[in-house]
């Protein structure tokens, strides 16, 4: 499971590959959308927190 509050976020999952970057990308997105509709001009830099986040749920891989 990954969970998005910051752009931070998905910086170290794409820089780490741990998902795959068109997954990544439909899910920055999204972020971006809400970033858009839901800043407030007070803040620095835009935090998903309080207003929730995004998960995304991986499958548990099997180990050989």
């Amino acid at each position: 499971m990954r969970i998005f509050k910051t752009q931070q976020d998905f910086d170290v999952l794409r820089h780490t590959e741990a998902l795959p970057a068109a997954l990544l990308d439909q899910v920055e997105g999204y972020f971006n959308q809400l970033m858009v509709e839901l800043e407030d001009e007070a803040e620095s830099e835009f935090y998903l927190g309080r207003h929730g986040y995004i998960v995304v749920l991986e499958s548990r891989r099997q180990c050989p």
